[in-house]
C-alpha cells in the first residue's frame, strides 16, 4: 500500500500585530522555516518570547499547534496523527532557538476559545479550565499524550494567536 502524501504549509503570513508587538520573535519565526501539518488550524505563542516577555538569549519559543482531529478517526489513529503533526514542525525547523511544541486538540466541544484570548477571563470558561483539552508533547520530559496532569488554562496566559489556517488574521 502506498503511503498518502501530505501537503504541509510553510508559515510566512502571521498576524500583522504580532510583527509590531514582538518583532524579534516574529523575525525568528519567519527565518525558522515554521512548517505545519495540514491538520493544524491555529498557532498560539506563549512564554517569554511571547507577551510574557523577559526572555534570555537561550530561551526557547513556546508554541501551541491547535489541531483539528478529522471526524471518523479511530482512537488508535489519534496518537500517530499527533506525532506526525509534531514531526512536521520539529523536523522542518531551522533555527538555533528551539521550539517547545505543544500539540493541542479539542476534547470538550468548546472550540478551544481560550486560545483566542490574550488574558484569562474567569467567566469565559464554563468547564473550569483544568485538563479541558487534549495535549500531545514529546519534549521537556513528556513522551506522547498527556492526561490528568492538572494543566490549568489560566497559567498559559498571556498568549497570542499568531496564525490561523485558511487566511491571514
Amino acid at each position: 500500500m502506498k503511503k498518502k502524501l501530505t501537503t504541509v504549509t510553510r508559515i510566512l503570513n502571521f498576524d500583522s500585530t504580532f510583527a509590531e508587538m514582538l518583532p524579534e520573535t516574529y523575525a525568528i519565526l519567519r527565518a525558522a522555516n515554521l512548517t505545519v501539518h495540514p491538520n493544524v488550524s491555529r498557532i498560539v505563542l506563549h512564554g517569554s518570547r511571547g507577551l510574557a516577555g523577559g526572555f534570555r538569549p537561550d530561551s526557547d519559543i513556546d508554541l501551541s499547534l491547535i489541531v483539528s482531529i478529522p471526524s471518523g478517526i479511530g482512537e488508535s489513529e489519534i496518537e500517530p496523527l499527533l506525532h506526525a503533526v509534531y514531526e512536521t514542525t520539529f523536523g522542518a525547523w531551522q533555527s538555533p532557538i528551539e521550539p517547545d511544541l505543544a500539540i493541542i486538540f479539542e476534547t470538550r466541544l468548546c472550540s478551544l476559545k481560550c486560545f483566542d484570548q490574550t488574558t484569562w477571563q474567569e467567566d469565559f470558561c464554563n468547564l473550569g479550565g483544568v485538563d479541558c483539552f487534549g495535549l500531545y508533547k514529546v519534549q521537556k520530559g513528556f513522551n506522547g499524550l498527556v492526561t490528568n496532569a492538572g494543566i490549568q488554562v489560566k497559567r498559559m496566559y498571556p498568549c497570542l494567536q499568531i496564525w490561523q489556517g485558511g487566511h491571514q488574521l
